[in-house]
């Protein structure tokens, strides 16, 4: 199988992954977890919030943590383009587990920035949009970094599938 080919079918079966670890964690208490950290952590830097439910729906104090908020989508992508690639069993296991983590950590602090951000005033689109924003593509350079590092594979695949766009494009402009 030539290079372009192996890329797309490991683009395939990151995203036939992706997909199953979504649905799959949709069984999770996601939502009560995400806002339960939360709360935890402001508490413990003395910023008052409360973790609740009411009426089938997760509150941290005002704001409603819904699937958006908990970082599932991108834990899944991550773990698709990390499960997909051919490299050891162990290397992928090691990433998946340290990944995963760390974008769930990154999640609660951004989650508390954006709360603490909100009590002191600043505007929805400054606090959440604009900063949450920034750091998804602050998280997805670093995810290409680390991924360089520590399993190739998945930037070898990812630049062959660009290459090949490119090519592309070149051939019918």
């Amino acid at each position: 199988m030539n290079p372009r080919s192996e890329s797309v079918l490991y683009v395939v079966k990151a995203g036939i992954i992706a997909g199953m670890v979504y649905v799959g964690s949709r069984i999770l208490p996601a939502e009560r977890v995400t806002s339960d950290v939360t709360a935890a952590v402001l508490n413990f830097f003395g910023i008052a919030a409360e973790s609740y439910e009411q009426a089938g729906r997760i509150y941290l104090e005002y704001l409603q943590i819904s699937v958006d908020c908990t970082a599932l989508e991108i834990i899944a992508i991550f773990l698709g383009l990390i499960l997909a690639v051919k490299a050891s069993r162990t290397r992928k296991v090691i990433f998946s587990v340290t990944g995963s983590s760390g974008v769930f950590l990154a999640n609660i602090a951004r989650i508390s920035v954006v709360y603490y951000l909100l009590e002191k005033g600043v505007p929805w689109w400054i606090a959440h949009d604009l900063f949450s924003g920034g750091l998804s593509i602050l998280a997805g350079m670093l995810f290409l970094v680390v991924s360089e590092q520590y399993l190739p594979q998945i930037n070898e695949n990812l630049y062959t599938l660009l290459d090949a766009c490119e090519t592309f494009v070149s051939k019918i402009r």
